[in-house]
């Protein structure tokens, strides 16, 4: 089992965002998390990628349990990589912006170039190798986004909303590039979507959030999003 998370809740401001009795996440699948606004989905992600602790709960990661130590997260974050919703990339050249998670793990400079080659051409990007990052559209700095993810090779890889607010094409390239780097690199993937016939086209799995609350689809309530006990 990839995740497991048993009794975690998430308070903030005295509110209480997320409450998840238990949650299981299967290794190399794709699973969509699906939900409105404020249902808990950015939350859940950052929890998932140690950026952000629950108030309550356990988790275990790959069958061991996560602990609160830094040195333990740190070695963790190194395993799972969050692509954000709104990515930001450095003022230069977009090779240098993909280089600089390697450089900070210390990879050897030959290598380094290898990858950046390596993921600027498995996202279509490689065109824009010297192009200067601020000077690109939404879908083209997602799609470095992923890249500068890929380029320190995740065993998980998790996407806050990839395919909000770019084009009909580069919403296609995105879901190309994790369909592909899923069943290639055996990646598990967990994204979060609106789009929800592009979710279930892609995912091997649906995770519903309703309130902070993980819900199922019900056949009885024709498709009412019911919450999990």
């Amino acid at each position: 089992m990839l995740y497991e998370l048993r009794g975690v809740t998430r308070e903030f401001k005295g509110r209480k965002v997320l409450d998840l009795p238990h949650l299981a996440i299967e290794s190399g699948k794709i699973y969509s998390l699906i939900g409105p606004n404020g249902a808990g989905k950015t939350r859940l992600l950052n929890i998932l990628a140690f950026l952000d602790r629950p108030t309550a709960g356990e988790i275990d990661f790959c069958g061991k349990q996560v602990t609160s130590s830094k040195q333990g997260l740190l070695a963790l974050r190194r395993r799972v990589v969050l692509v954000d919703q709104y990515p930001i990339l450095f003022t230069g050249p977009v090779w240098k912006n993909v280089e600089f998670g390697l450089k900070v793990r210390g990879v050897a400079r030959q290598e380094r170039s290898d990858r950046v080659h390596e993921v600027l051409s498995l996202v279509g990007m490689e065109d824009f190798f010297k192009a200067a990052a601020e000077k690109l559209s939404g879908g083209e700095t997602k799609r470095v986004a992923l890249a500068m993810a890929l380029a320190v090779r995740p065993e998980v890889l998790l996407c806050d909303e990839p395919c909000a607010n770019v084009d009909e094409e580069n919403q296609k390239i995105i879901i190309q590039i994790l369909d592909r780097i899923n069943r290639e690199q055996s990646a598990s993937i967990i994204f979060s979507t609106h789009y929800l016939a592009q979710g279930r086209s892609l995912a091997h799995d649906e995770l519903h959030l309703e309130h902070g609350r993980l819900c199922v689809k019900s056949e009885q309530s024709q498709g009412q999003v019911l919450p999990v006990n």
